[in-house]
């Protein structure tokens, strides 16, 4: 047999990132391969980075020629981390009752619907990072790669902010809905059932949809539109613009419908319904309260307003004022709900003025008999009283006179009769009671068709 050397043949991958070896062991007397021979060789191929000690270790000891051994491995260069959205609004909501500062737990409030306004920051693409540099046996630096992506999809009422790509904001008020991972602003609420203890009390900055009944007890709050597909049972229902309800506003006299703009109904009963511009009732009012800043207009086929208080600033317009019952039925004129407000608040602040002003004065005689009696000398604390107390009574006066021209000026507003009426298409009943501001006139018999205007400084009616 021959004698022959140890040998070692390294080829590099094309990629530089491997050494691979093929190792034939020694034959007969020839001579072992030494694992510092393997790194020279290598060394002198300039590989530098990877090499395997163990391994060349192992080949050098072997009797059984290896194929294919991988002496050095380069460093791979690593992949950052992915694109990341992170969110600024919390998208879910409940149903969880909130604990009150008690210890109570509040079923009708279950927390706010998520909702952002316009301009507001929804979330931001945290872009992808680059990983860490690899190195080929060479020693030679390698890039790291760049994570995976991902492009911003807009919804509906989002945007791209001006100055930043990566943030989205939202273009208006309303909700926040993610439907296949996609964020949308939606400016109205649905609610397919009842307003109940399922959803807890709704306050929403858009419009909301009701597709049931809004339960007794319970509350919407909109600063849209609330239209309402049921009925508002001892309810209260709050809106910015409009409220519409298909069905009936009834209950024990706790509900409550208030609309900055107009308030359309089917029916109500025992409820107080309060609009800045007219309440549409198509139907009944039973001894309800409306008061309305334009009109209240009660017609259809049974448009009858029966008991209870009516007022309007203009009209109030129905076909049948009262009933064959005769309940006590008043319909005040030429009040704007929101006018009278304001000069009950201004009689208040007078009435109150009045008593601080005269138990000041009383404290004022009282603090100047103790100091003749003292030979005009009074406590360090009272003396400082005293002069507090007669700043008061010098200011007080003036206040008072500021509050009458205040209430002077806001009972003008009310004093323009020439457009204002009732009408009563078909009957009115007796007991129904019709006021223009003081004035007003009571009806003693059943009437037919008539309307109600102020002539001349009196209340007149007049046959349709």
């Amino acid at each position: 047999m021959t004698d022959t050397d140890a040998t070692i043949k390294v080829k590099v991958s094309a990629n530089k990132m491997r050494a691979i070896a093929t190792y034939i062991p020694p034959r007969g007397e020839g001579e072992k391969l030494m694992p510092e021979d393997v790194i020279s060789t290598l060394e002198s191929m300039s590989i530098t980075t990877g090499i395997k000690p163990d391994t060349i270790r192992h080949i050098c000891d072997s009797k059984k020629p290896m194929h294919s051994v991988i002496v050095a491995d380069g460093v791979s260069p690593q992949v950052g981390e992915k694109a990341k959205i992170e969110m600024y609004v919390k998208i879910e909501r409940g149903p969880i009752a909130m604990e009150r500062d008690n210890g109570s737990v509040d079923y009708y409030d279950l927390g706010e619907i998520c909702s952002a306004s316009a301009g507001q920051e929804l979330y931001r693409k945290i872009p992808p990072t680059v990983g860490s540099a690899g190195k080929d046996i060479y020693g030679n630096e390698i890039p790291g790669l760049l994570g995976k992506d991902r492009k911003i999809v807009l919804g509906t009422g989002t945007k791209i902010d001006e100055s930043d790509p990566n943030l989205v904001r939202a273009v208006h008020n309303g909700e926040v809905l993610v439907k296949n991972s996609i964020v949308h602003i939606t400016d109205v609420h649905k609610i397919p059932g009842d307003v109940d203890f399922s959803t807890g009390n709704v306050k929403f900055r858009g419009s909301v949809k009701i597709g049931g009944s809004v339960k007794s007890g319970f509350e919407v709050i909109a600063e849209g539109t609330v239209e309402i597909r049921g009925n508002v049972e001892d309810a209260r229902v709050i809106s910015e613009s409009d409220v519409i309800i298909q069905g009936g506003c009834a209950g024990t006299g706790d509900g409550v419908v208030k609309a900055k703009r107009d308030v359309i109904v089917k029916f109500v009963e025992n409820q107080r319904i309060e609009a800045d511009r007219d309440i549409i009732i198509n139907g009944e009012s039973f001894h309800a309260t409306l008061l309305a800043g334009r009109s209240v207009i009660a017609k259809g086929k049974k448009g009858t307003i029966v008991g209870g208080v009516c007022e309007a600033k203009y009209s109030v317009e129905t076909d049948y004022l009262g009933s064959v019952a005769c309940p006590p039925t008043v319909i005040k004129l030429g009040i704007d709900p929101k006018l009278t407000e304001k000069i009950q608040k201004v009689e208040s602040e007078i009435e109150g003025t009045q008593k601080t002003l005269e138990k000041i004065e009383k404290s004022v005689h009282f603090l100047y008999r103790q100091k003749i009696d003292s030979d005009g000398e009074l406590s360090t604390d009272k003396q400082v009283l005293l002069e507090k107390l007669e700043h008061a009574r010098k200011t007080l006066p003036d206040k008072l006179e500021t509050l009458n021209m205040e209430k002077k000026n806001l009972s003008k507003e009310r004093r323009d009769f020439d457009k204002v009426y009732a009408t009563a298409d078909k009957a009115v009943f007796p007991k129904v009671h019709v006021y223009f501001g003081n004035q007003s006139i009571t009806v003693d018999d059943n009437l037919g068709p008539s309307k109600f205007k102020l002539v001349e400084s009196e209340v007149v009616r007049l046959s349709q």
